[in-house]
């Protein structure tokens, strides 16, 4: 469930980035994800940003990205653990994830296609090697109320099959300085992931705050925001906390 909430942080960082959002001094929201494969659980979540530092809550777990030190820390605040990463190990680590999907690939080319259908549909057919397709997003007519705000519909494509939807609005004030710093950290992680890096050029045709994203059958909704300063303290590791290698986590 870990990997889950981090590929989740990572992707809503990667559409912040690719969109061009900005925020002033501080923005703070809460979310639910609904995971399809994991028998539809929900997990809900909590966020933060000011200016060079992003976290993300979500049960037990948090995520705290410092682009100012070039930092992640993964913390378990049941077990009172955390983990530490660089940017550089991040992107050494999924390089060599990268390597492993590949290998997967060339494996599922032998699945019946029923089989390798199912699969696309779980993970998502960009990431099961469909590296030739051309991913674009197209502005839609479609608008609808989420969570008290007017939404309009952007559909993630893939050659002509729609991947995704990432439902925005221009409605959250008092934009700012958040722009920067999430494109810096979208940009490094975008390089490093399979066609990623694609999807962040498709993605700046949209405009507004993604109120609503689905990607590989995952959807988040940002169900409250605020315009705050989370105090600096939210972004460090609390007090106490024991240090454990990051190969504990990744194995979970």
């Amino acid at each position: 469930m870990k990997n889950i909430i981090l590929k989740g942080t990572i992707l809503f960082v990667l559409t912040i980035a690719a969109m061009g959002i900005i925020v002033g001094q501080g923005l703070s929201w809460e979310s639910t994800t609904t995971v399809p494969m994991a028998n539809g659980k929900i997990i809900h979540s909590t966020s933060s940003y000011r200016p060079h530092m992003f976290k993300q809550s979500s049960e037990n777990n948090a995520s705290i990205f410092r682009l100012d030190k070039e930092m992640m820390y993964f913390i378990d605040i049941q077990k009172e653990e955390y983990s530490e990463m660089t940017f550089a190990e991040m992107e050494a680590y999924t390089k060599k994830a990268n390597k492993k999907l590949e290998e997967m690939n060339e494996k599922l080319k032998n699945l019946p296609p029923e089989q390798r259908k199912m699969m696309e549909q779980m993970m998502g057919k960009a990431a099961m090697g469909g590296q030739n397709a051309k991913i674009d997003v197209i502005k839609t007519a479609e608008k609808k109320n989420i969570s008290g705000y007017i939404c309009i519909k952007y559909a993630m494509k893939e050659d002509t099959t729609e991947i995704g939807s990432v439902w925005t609005t221009t409605g959250v004030p008092d934009f700012g300085s958040m722009q920067k710093d999430m494109k810096e950290f979208g940009q490094r992680m975008a390089a490093q992931m399979p066609k990623a890096g694609e999807m962040v050029e498709a993605m700046k045709k949209v405009e507004g705050f993604p109120v609503q994203t689905t990607i590989a059958g995952i959807t988040t909704t940002v169900t409250k925001i605020e315009n705050k300063v989370a105090a600096a303290s939210e972004f460090e590791v609390p007090a106490g906390y024991k240090k454990v290698p990051p190969k504990n986590f990744k194995d979970k």
